[in-house]
């Protein structure tokens, strides 16, 4: 009986899910002595195809972008990267975390970022976006907050003896006496691009307000990669030269980053914390945010 009510039950399950609204994605950011860069997309369903060519139709072409800074309106404009010069196509690989490779003419994908040359950030400056696309009003603002330094970098060579070539980096960083302080790092080593940490970028001092902090600094690696080497993951090499973007960043950009890579960790985890991620784009997704950068560089002896 508890076998013909268990195979009774049984039924073939075809789910239809239903389709999402197409919305605008926001990556858009302002550091000190550099200008605006954002890139505008459509958002695309979740088991679409992704590959170049689906990558490439989801740019949004032709829409109001305006940021407005002292009370001045600054209009964005549309630019390829086909025709990017040697100070954008830099602003635009540090601040995306693009190769540059990628952004030269014959890499065979044209990314399309909205940027203005008369507008460059300011320390301690406020930035308002407007963004107009068909119909769709996205707006946001950030902050570009004063420096916030690394004291010193060293390295320790690795515990496990038979990796001897190989080293982790460590930082000491003194907070201000105020709460609230932000953070987001890159590495690049060599002549790599700069790679935000893997599965934290972000840091805050909620715990070490005013206080000071030694501790170890993984090496960025590019996202999307198949699988991490997981025997080198987060080290450096010996004769390495390595350089460090440490950005100081407002609260609401530390929890939109803090938030997306914690989704990311789970992955789908059935077990994982159920997780929002915070975008501070009003209408849309994604981020506007500000970056103090201070660069530091230590070679591995």
């Amino acid at each position: 009986m508890i076998l013909a009510l268990l195979t009774g039950c049984e039924q073939d399950l075809t789910l239809e899910l239903p389709q999402g609204k197409e919305q605008l994605a926001v990556e858009g950011h302002i550091a000190q002595d550099a200008p605006p860069v954002i890139i505008l997309t459509r958002t695309a369903p979740v088991f679409s195809a992704f590959n170049p060519a689906e990558l490439a139709g989801n740019f949004v072409h032709d829409a109001q972008v305006i940021v407005t800074a002292q009370g001045v309106d600054y209009t964005l404009h549309e630019v390829p990267s086909t025709t990017f010069s040697e100070a954008l196509k830099q602003a635009v690989s540090s601040q995306l975390s693009l190769p540059e490779q990628l952004l030269n003419p014959g890499s065979g994908f044209i990314v399309y970022v909205y940027t203005s040359d008369e507008l460059k950030g300011k320390l301690g400056d406020t930035y308002k976006l407007r963004i107009s696309d068909a119909g769709s009003i996205l707006t946001a603002s950030t902050t570009i907050p004063q420096l916030n330094p690394i004291d010193s970098l060293w390295t320790v060579p690795h515990h496990d003896a038979a990796q001897d070539s190989l080293v982790t980096l460590y930082y000491r960083y003194n907070d201000p006496d105020t709460l609230g302080n932000s953070v987001r790092y890159f590495t690049k080593r060599n002549s790599e691009p700069y790679y935000p940490g893997y599965f934290t970028s972000v840091f805050n001092d909620e715990l070490i307000s005013g206080g000071s902090i030694s501790f170890p600094l993984e090496r960025g690696e590019p996202k999307g990669q198949a699988e991490l080497d997981q025997e080198k993951y987060g080290y450096f090499g010996k004769g390495d030269t390595i350089s460090i973007r440490w950005a100081a960043i407002d609260i609401a950009h530390y929890r939109f980053w803090s938030s997306l890579e914690a989704e990311q960790s789970n992955n789908g985890s059935p077990i994982g914390t159920p997780n929002t991620v915070q975008s501070n784009i009003r209408g849309g997704f994604g981020i506007w945010g500000g970056y103090a950068v201070t660069y530091h560089t230590l070679v591995v002896k």
